[in-house]
């Protein structure tokens, strides 16, 4: 009896893990890299939001559907998106300590979901460097964000600006 209890965890367990890589049936899957704008590192722990447009491709901050996940340490955030796609996204970090430096503001689904998208770098104030970020490339159903990590004054700096 014992064996058939071990046996029997052990196929609940493997379905369980098997089932864990594939999307829930009517979404579609897009993963966000999280990476640090001077290095190229991935950044752990940094809190990333979609925002789903309406049929008509419009997004509304206070008004749009808000998805949020943290990043793990490969700096991945999986989201799940359910049918039927919004036609656009917003895609930006969701705290007060993150700056995103790659412009990632109203971008096709289908783009992201056909070839995957690495936002293009902003060059203001808060991302300014010298040289461009690391290069890196996305896969389809895949979105790169650069973020500068902000210190702590620049962070009281923007709570109150």
């Amino acid at each position: 009896m014992l064996h058939l209890r071990k046996a029997l965890f052990a196929v609940l367990l493997c379905s369980l893990l098997c089932q864990a890589g594939e999307p829930p049936p009517g979404t579609a899957q897009i993963l966000v890299r999280a990476l640090d704008y001077k290095t190229g590192r991935p950044l752990k722990g940094n809190r990333i939001a979609i925002w789903l447009s309406d049929s008509a491709g419009q997004i509304q901050r206070d008004k749009s559907e808000k998805i949020i996940q943290s990043t793990s340490s490969d700096g991945g955030a999986i989201f799940h998106v359910k049918e039927p796609l919004p036609p656009k996204m917003t895609i930006d970090t969701d705290s007060l300590g993150d700056w995103n430096c790659a412009a990632t503001w109203r971008v096709a689904t289908s783009e992201i979901l056909q070839r995957g998208i690495v936002g293009q770098h902003t060059p203001d104030a808060e991302c300014r460097e010298k040289k461009s970020p690391p290069a890196t490339s996305a896969t389809p159903g895949e979105v790169v964000l650069y973020v500068h990590q902000l210190g702590v004054l620049d962070r009281l700096y923007r709570l109150f600006y």
